[in-house]
């Protein structure tokens, strides 16, 4: 009996991990595709007085005008209330966030739950970075607001018990770096 128990609670905790990888895995490819997506048919950077490493407003052309689109990574381990093109969005913990204003109102829709530390040396869990038309980082966004011509998309993100034995390991994923394609190219 000890034997056949030991055996449930070993595949138990296996088909837990396996799931929560798999969760993990399609909240990545649909967080990458939602990035591309609107990074790849945005015009230009909005509300460029937040712009950082954790926060990113893209103009994206539509059939009826244009969307502001927002990417928001709460670090914090609380929910945090953040403004968004003047209304209020309730961003949840430790999570990268996207918000869509259409003109009226505001949509918001949680992309990346979990979001972990790496290591040690990694100085953010997620990031977003910037890099001009020849592929030079930005550390410092003010001042090159209209030499910004790529973005890309960083993050670690774990999730599960290590109490229980249902914790993943760290899954890490970078984007490639993507072209403001409605953007001029050349400064």
């Amino acid at each position: 009996m000890a034997a056949v128990l030991s055996s449930y609670i070993y595949l138990g905790r296996s088909l837990a991990r396996l799931s929560n990888q798999q969760t993990l895995e399609t909240e990545a490819r649909r967080t990458l595709g939602y990035f591309a997506q609107d990074v790849q048919s945005a015009s230009g950077l909005t509300d460029t007085a937040n712009l950082s490493d954790s926060r990113v407003s893209l103009l994206v052309p539509t059939a009826t005008g244009n969307n502001t689109v927002t990417y928001y990574y709460n670090a914090t381990s609380a929910a945090v209330p953040v403004t968004i093109n003047g209304s209020s969005v309730s961003m949840a913990a430790t999570s990268l966030t996207r918000s869509v204003y259409d003109g009226t109102s505001v949509t918001s829709q949680t992309l990346l739950r979990n979001i972990t530390d790496n290591d040690a040396t990694t100085p953010k869990d997620l990031a977003i970075r910037f890099y001009d038309s020849s592929g030079n980082e930005y550390t410092g966004y003010t001042n090159y607001l209209s030499g910004i011509k790529q973005i890309s998309l960083q993050f670690s993100t774990q999730i599960g018990s290590s109490a229980n034995g249902t914790r993943t390991l760290v899954y890490q994923v970078a984007s490639n770096r993507l072209i403001l394609r409605n953007r001029g190219y050349l400064p």
